[in-house]
């Protein structure tokens, strides 16, 4: 392959995933466990409710419908609407539509309620600048945080915080770049990987060096796109710990044998 081009794989069908979704919950965002977090998948509304899935739901090992535990991001709604979110140490690291970062408690496998606080910097946005698709991670040893934020052209910017004392500033460390035509709908990181979910369903993966969460090449390293048809609205998408890549989508149904309007219903996708 050329420097600038991707493995891209042929379309391909996806799967859905039988969940049991808590009722009227409709998450907008995805986020598989790595690491300590391993055993676990969230799906957040912005609002910060959300549900908790074992790793094992999406990976078909259970043979049955995964039953999705409800939790609550308390204290969330006080800091913005959530735009994003990633795992962090034991919690929930999210990005709010005004750009501050909060981060939400997350102890024990099924917790119920999360309680969400402010971190202590600056926001990812200027005032009265319109939240772009983003992500915050948490980096390896001690690292810091390492902040993602989509920009116009399909190019991806790479932040870290600099300054000292009670100047801090998020500056621009590295970047990567989609294809011209891509529009990010979005962004979801680990410490190996950083997935940007185009509108129409694409997954760009992009690598990651290890220990510094900055990019290994401008380009993605894999594209991923479906052939699951237009009826449906990519929300987010995030990598299992197997290399595999889960989607999070709404449709409209009908209930099996009824003659009533459709709803808008989540699905999992893989």
């Amino acid at each position: 392959l050329a420097a600038h081009e991707s493995s891209e794989v042929a379309p391909r069908p996806v799967v859905p995933v039988p969940v049991q979704w808590p009722a009227l919950l409709e998450p907008d965002f995805l986020v598989c466990g790595h690491g300590p977090e391993g055993g676990r998948i969230a799906a957040l509304t912005a609002s910060g409710l959300g549900a908790l899935l074992p790793v094992d739901a999406a990976d078909g090992r259970t043979g049955a419908s995964a039953v999705a535990t409800s939790f609550a991001a308390e204290g969330l709604l006080e800091l913005g609407m959530a735009h994003s979110a990633t795992w962090g140490d034991s919690s929930l690291l999210i990005v709010t539509g005004s750009g501050n970062i909060a981060r939400c408690s997350m102890s024990g496998s099924n917790a119920e309620k999360s309680v969400c606080r402010a971190l202590p910097m600056p926001p990812l946005l200027g005032r009265g600048t319109r939240m772009a698709p983003s992500a915050i991670l948490e980096v390896t040893h001690g690292r810091g945080l390492r902040a993602f934020v989509a920009g116009a052209g399909g190019r991806v910017a790479f932040l870290e915080l600099s300054g000292a004392d009670e100047f801090w500033v998020w500056s621009e460390v590295g970047a990567v770049q989609l294809p011209q035509d891509a529009v990010a709908a979005a962004l979801s990181a680990t410490n190996e990987h950083l997935l940007v979910t185009s509108e129409d369903g694409k997954a760009f993966l992009f690598d990651l060096l290890p220990h510094s969460a900055l990019p290994a090449s401008e380009f993605p390293t894999r594209t991923e796109s479906t052939s699951a048809g237009p009826r449906r609205t990519w929300q987010s998408a995030c990598v299992l710990p197997g290399g595999r890549i889960l989607r999070l989508a709404s449709s409209w149904q009908r209930e099996r044998g009824s003659t009533s309007a459709p709803i808008l219903r989540p699905e999992l996708l893989v």
